[in-house]
């Protein structure tokens, strides 16, 4: 009995274990992570042509003729400008998720704007 309730004991243990490790390869590759505004804005370089996700509260949204739509994403640290490519542009003051890459950057007198391309905009949901 004694070896019976060893044997479970490391089952259980080596499921939990499983499960804990499963869950961090899970969150690791499923994009749950966003980048700060701030860190792109701080060195754009970084992050040119490469795939990131960046959250924050649509602060403002223009469009010239159909194809060309951006707006602007607000997060803690910083705000950015978001090119959608002719995509619904998401409502001021939601909240998005959008995946992209940072496309260019421009220098106009000492402040620098940096582009990031959207690949998709998920609109978070609001907990009421």
């Amino acid at each position: 009995m004694n070896t019976t309730k060893k044997t479970i004991t490391i089952a259980v243990l080596g499921a939990a274990i499983l499960i804990i490790i499963a869950g961090g390869v899970w969150y690791y590759f499923s994009g749950v992570r966003h980048t700060r505004i701030e860190k792109i804005l701080s060195s754009p370089g970084a992050y040119t042509g490469k795939d990131i996700a960046i959250e924050g509260e649509v602060t403002d949204r223009t469009a010239f003729f159909i194809t060309f739509r951006f707006f602007k994403l607000r997060d803690k640290t910083g705000e950015i400008i978001v090119v959608t490519k002719g995509r619904t542009l998401p409502e001021v003051k939601s909240e998005v998720r959008v995946k992209g890459r940072v496309d260019q950057t421009f220098s106009i007198g000492d402040q620098k704007l940096v582009v990031f391309v959207a690949e998709s905009v998920d609109v978070k949901e609001r907990n009421k």
